[in-house]
């Protein structure tokens, strides 16, 4: 009887102490609110379950568009950014980041798709690539008017390539979802867009585009001037930019810098 009541009292003692260790470690994680944009979301959802996983810190991203950045930073708070380098040097120009902790992050080429199951083009290389463009039926990507959208790179590289009047002559601008959605149906033949954000169920990726023709959009990152808990964001900082994460990037087809 004694020792079943000396076994009862250590559970309970063992349980309100582990209840106890939980809630110490609950009050002391941090949370750590990320505004970003859609083209890096497979790379950082993982990286920031990884990150809560090692840390304790609660990691929340807002995803949002390039177009919508600035209204999005304006209604809300947050401790992080990364974004493209021209939006950060803005944001640090005005003040808007904590001195020094601006990085450079990484970087996203353009790749071409495709309707899943339909032959995949050729465009490993320069010509290749030229030959690609000019045979398909029709071919859909973004307005390259977005600022650090994905269509003003497609634009420099036609440029480079000599392809801009045949594109634009078979071509349509839309929006990432729709365009994908054009191609997914069979509508349109091929889009370009940012590799890492080109894909959906029936859509798949031919490829990037080649060196030397291939251009990126460039991603700085840092931590905002109104940031809550800076130590706790400067650690996810360091540990999304740090080279261990270097391979959930490349998974995601997003260059690490």
């Amino acid at each position: 009887m004694r020792d079943g009541l000396a076994r009862s009292w250590c559970a309970a003692s063992l349980c309100t102490g582990l209840a106890l260790v939980l809630s110490a470690a609950l009050a002391t994680a941090a949370e750590i609110r990320v505004v970003t944009v859609g083209a890096l979301q497979n790379a950082l959802k993982p990286l920031g379950a990884d990150y809560t996983k090692q840390s304790g810190d609660q990691v929340n991203y807002t995803f949002t568009n390039p177009a919508n950045l600035k209204k999005v930073l304006g209604e809300g708070q947050y401790d992080v950014i990364i974004a493209a380098a021209p939006s950060i040097e803005e944001l640090d120009k005005s003040g808007g980041l904590q001195a020094g902790s601006r990085v450079k992050a990484v970087r996203v080429g353009i790749g071409v798709a495709v309707r899943e199951g339909a032959p995949k083009p050729d465009v490993s290389t320069p010509d290749a690539f030229k030959k690609a463009i000019m045979a398909a039926r029709n071919i859909v990507y973004t307005d390259p008017a977005t600022p650090n959208g994905s269509g003003i790179v497609t634009m420099r590289i036609l440029a480079a390539a000599g392809l801009v009047d045949a594109v634009k002559a078979k071509g349509k601008q839309d929006g990432l979802g729709p365009g994908k959605e054009l191609i997914a149906k069979g509508e349109y033949e091929m889009g370009l867009f940012n590799i890492s954000e080109a894909t959906i169920p029936g859509v798949v990726v031919a490829g990037p585009v080649p060196a030397p023709l291939q251009d990126y959009t460039n991603y700085d990152a840092a931590l905002l001037s109104g940031v809550a808990n800076k130590e706790a964001a400067a650690g996810f900082l360091k540990y999304v930019t740090g080279k261990p994460a270097a391979a959930t990037w490349k998974a995601a087809n997003i260059d690490a810098m």
